[in-house]
């Protein structure tokens, strides 16, 4: 049984090679021949795939001041030109040195470039990299790639509860405003000079109104208290008083014995001991009431009333005034009525 199941297992598998084998006398096909595929062309600049731009930050992280690196690189097509910025614009983020640019790399199909730049922050949290675009140009054709919003954190050395962080505004370059002791010196000079001002007005006017005569010169500030109405104020005392006090400097201007500074006790001595023409028995006594009650109004605060505060300033005024006329008849009895008696002014 096996030997006859040989053969016919042989005769099956004849017409197998027969459909392999080429007939006798025929050459073999040759083989088809294997083309080489085509090499893809550069993207055009317009394409949006034809540039690529890569940033890496290194290290992520830094404190105030610390120098880190910013790589940045750029794949365009081949025989295009990559212009890099030459640092960032502006900001808390400035660079330290120059930024370095390695060769280009260029093959068929792409050119591929590197720029790294040395950059340090001065602030703290996150910081933005303000760099301008990376400009692509492939002859006539010019592409501006963006950078990007990228950032840098800041890490602040301070504790975290600290409240010392008071970041300062941006100073201008050159400043040319007025520093703030140059006005406060300013104006302390203006202040001054306006008093050395007013006090020489006070001055000249003080010294014009001491030329006028005694007598002119009394009844002028008799007429200015009185202008006050300080008795109408209930203010009798302060009224008695100012025109004693005229009354006083009178006597000092006209009688060579008298003086402003004495009291009232010594200027009624000096004038007892003046020409008797001039201060009689009766103008002293008048004189001693108005000086006591002057006393008491200055100093023992004596509350004086309206009508009396009156009758006292009156009381001053019309001793000026008999004074003045007694003084006046001694000088030209003295000259024998020749000229105009001479007075003599305040110094």
């Amino acid at each position: 049984m096996i030997r006859h199941a040989a053969p016919v297992a042989l005769c099956a598998l004849l017409p197998i090679f027969a459909v392999a084998q080429p007939a006798a006398g025929q050459q073999p096909a040759p083989a088809a021949q294997q083309q080489p595929a085509p090499r893809p062309a550069p993207l055009p600049l317009s394409d949006p795939r034809a540039v690529q731009l890569g940033v890496r930050v290194q290290p992520d992280t830094v404190t105030v001041g610390d120098r880190f690196t910013v790589f940045v690189r750029v794949r365009a097509p081949a025989g295009a030109t990559i212009a890099f910025p030459a640092g960032p614009d502006s900001g808390t983020v400035e660079l330290v040195t120059t930024a370095a640019f390695t060769e280009p790399r260029v093959d068929s199909l792409w050119v591929e470039q590197t720029a790294g730049y040395r950059l340090a922050a001065w602030d703290v949290d996150s910081q933005p990299l303000p760099f301008a675009d990376v400009v692509v140009r492939a002859g006539t054709v010019e592409r501006r790639v963006p950078f990007g919003a990228r950032s840098i954190f800041v890490r602040s050395v301070l504790p975290a509860d600290t409240t010392l962080h008071v970041p300062k505004p941006a100073r201008e370059m050159f400043s040319f405003g007025i520093p703030r002791w140059l006005l406060w010196l300013l104006a302390a000079l203006l202040a001054l000079l306006l008093a050395l001002l007013a006090w020489w007005l006070w001055r000249k006017l003080r010294r014009r109104e001491q030329q006028l005569p005694p007598f002119e010169r009394a009844q002028r500030e008799f007429d200015r208290i009185e202008a006050m109405h300080l008795p109408e104020h209930d203010e009798g005392a302060r009224h008695v008083a100012l025109m004693t006090d005229v009354l006083r400097e009178y006597l000092a201007a006209r009688v060579a014995e008298a003086s402003a500074s004495q009291t009232s006790w010594e200027l009624l001595r000096a004038m007892q001991s003046a020409d008797p023409g001039r201060w009689d028995a009766a103008v002293q006594a008048r004189a001693e009431r108005l000086f006591a009650r002057a006393d008491l109004a200055k100093f023992a605060a004596a509350r004086i009333p309206p009508d009396e505060a009156r009758a006292a300033g009156a009381e001053a005024r019309a001793l000026v005034a008999d004074t003045e006329r007694r003084i006046a008849a001694s000088e030209a009895q003295s000259s024998g009525g020749k000229g105009t008696p001479a007075r003599r002014e305040a110094a």
